[in-house]
């Protein structure tokens, strides 16, 4: 479905437009709003630009502002509300619409961002600062679903394939002004000239989306049940309670041997060699991990347990675990991408110590080149399975994406007095970001044929949360295992962790067509 009928112009809570949802022909035109190429693009802008805000800068204005070490490592936890999404996903398909939600998010984005100005002025309090970045976190990772999930309405699965190039390249170039010009900004304007800039970018973005959005649902539940039913339930008041508790703790003042009442708490774990040594942003990635092998071992329990709910949030859950082979499809999204995170985390690592690589010419190289050739190989692959079918492409371009790790083993592996020049290295990055572009368009066009259309957002909240999972995982690894393995059996290492979700591909469902919607209603 490339969109509906109805006017550009947003509407009340009880606007009749948002109740009419008619297909149409062509994913490239929108009727009642923008062109599909222009809202995809500003739309993925908008994912990648608050996203951007709390995973590139927050641990850059706590070190400015002069806190600890723990508490700079521990801004890492801002992301777990990415890691986390998939336990709200399932009320933004329950209740309003995917529109909505968006734009409802924004406003509240708009309004968190200028929150974060008033704050970061002289004196400012690290507590209120970390509640104000780990709230903006929770919009938008809430934010990136409605946005996932109104891709996948407004868009017939041709068109979902055929526009996978327009949604990296403008989430990407949301992060590359993020941790560019905003910086520049931050430098000479202060930091609250640059959550102003930050805003005013996110007031323009949600005045577009509420004017220019096709409408494309029909109106679910109205969010006045969902605010009642939330302030019912004990559950969000002790999630609330809880993260107060950890921020109170994480940035207490120091006792007068200069530990935090969040590092006595580690005092007994601490004394073990190993153990003591992980932080505890890496002991919440190991536990995510291991809730993750529980969660793969007790699918059929799970589901059995909510099979007799009749909530529309268990019902989400139901029907995404009523796929077939549902633990193949789990088990290849937290794989896919393995190979590549460990890569990224080590690359500038190993081109600065071992290749002597300066930081220009790694931003020229890495920020530039290498990022346009993702571009072009993430438009090239959506276009080419949009014409041709995933089938067709799946192995070409997950061979492409996983062997190119290979070119990094060879540079390592090269005595140091033949060591390439910049040109050459240059071209090994911008060689293998192709092939990471190409492994992204086959990875996002899966995951969207592994969401029921009943259930879009909820399932993709679901499938991209453990995406997100490995990332996380592979950064608390990569480090330890660079440097026992050394730089060339690490790359080499790379490649092998990619052979798993490759002979997973022999047993997955949904190649050639999205999962069929289960019978009944979703709410």
């Amino acid at each position: 479905m490339a969109a509906t009928t109805g006017g550009a112009g947003g509407g009340g809570a009880d606007d009749p437009r948002d109740d009419v949802a008619a297909p149409g022909e062509d994913p490239d035109r929108s009727p009642g709003g923008m062109p599909a190429g222009a809202w995809v693009t500003s739309t993925y802008f908008a994912e990648g630009f608050p996203y951007s805000v709390v995973n590139a800068l927050a641990e850059i204005l706590f070190k400015e502002m002069g806190a600890s070490l723990q508490a700079i490592g521990l801004t890492s936890l801002f992301h777990l509300p990415w890691n986390l999404k998939f336990l709200w996903g399932p009320f933004l398909d329950a209740y309003e619409t995917k529109r909505r939600w968006l734009v409802g998010t924004e406003v509240a984005l708009c309004v968190a961002l200028l929150a974060l100005a008033a704050l970061s002025g002289d004196g400012a309090s690290l507590a209120l600062l970390s509640v104000a970045f780990l709230l903006v976190a929770i919009l938008s990772a809430t934010h990136d679903m409605a946005i996932d999930g109104y891709y996948l309405e407004a868009l017939d699965p041709r068109g979902q394939s055929a526009f996978v190039g327009y949604r990296a390249m403008a989430y990407r170039f949301a992060g590359m002004l993020v941790g560019g010009p905003l910086l520049i900004v931050a430098g000479s304007a202060g930091w609250t000239g640059a959550w102003v800039v930050t805003a005013v970018v996110m007031i323009a973005l949600t005045l577009l989306h509420a004017l220019g959005l096709p409408r494309v649902e029909r109106r679910r539940r109205p969010a006045r049940e969902l605010l009642g039913a939330a302030i019912r339930s004990p559950w969000p008041w002790l999630a609330i309670a809880g993260v107060g508790l950890a921020v109170a703790v994480t940035l207490a003042p120091a006792d007068a041997s200069g530990r935090s009442p969040g590092s006595r708490v580690f005092d007994a774990v601490a004394g073990i060699p190993v153990l003591g040594a992980i932080s505890l942003a890496e002991w919440v990635s190991l536990v995510l991990l291991l809730s993750l092998v529980g969660l793969l071992a007790r699918l059929p329990w799970l589901r059995a347990r909510l099979a007799g709910r009749e909530s529309a949030y268990a019902t989400a859950f139901v029907d995404f675990l009523d796929q077939p082979r549902v633990a193949w499809i789990l088990a290849f999204i937290v794989t896919f991408r393995a190979g590549e995170s460990f890569l990224t985390k080590m690359r500038w690592p190993f081109l600065r110590d071992q290749m002597g690589m300066s930081l220009d010419q790694y931003g020229i190289a890495n920020g530039t080149i290498g990022v346009t050739a993702s571009f072009l190989a993430t438009f090239f692959g959506g276009w080419l399975i949009s014409r041709h079918g995933l089938r067709r492409w799946l192995w070409p371009f997950t061979l492409a994406q996983n062997g190119l790790h290979l070119l990094y083993a060879w540079l390592a592996m090269l005595p140091a007095s033949r060591h390439p020049g910049a040109l050459l290295t240059s071209s090994v990055i911008a060689v293998e970001q192709f092939g990471a572009g190409l492994g992204t368009a086959v990875l996002m066009v899966y995951i969207m044929r592994c969401c029921s259309p009943l259930h879009k957002a909820a399932h993709m909240a679901i499938l991209t949360a453990l995406m997100s999972v490995s990332f996380t995982i592979a950064g608390v690894c990569s480090g330890f295992l660079a440097e026992s393995m050394g730089f060339a059996n690490y790359f080499l290492f790379t490649f092998f962790v990619t052979i798993p979700s490759m002979a997973l591909m022999f047993f997955l469902p949904h190649l050639d067509d999205p999962p069929a919607p289960a019978a009944g209603p979703s709410s």
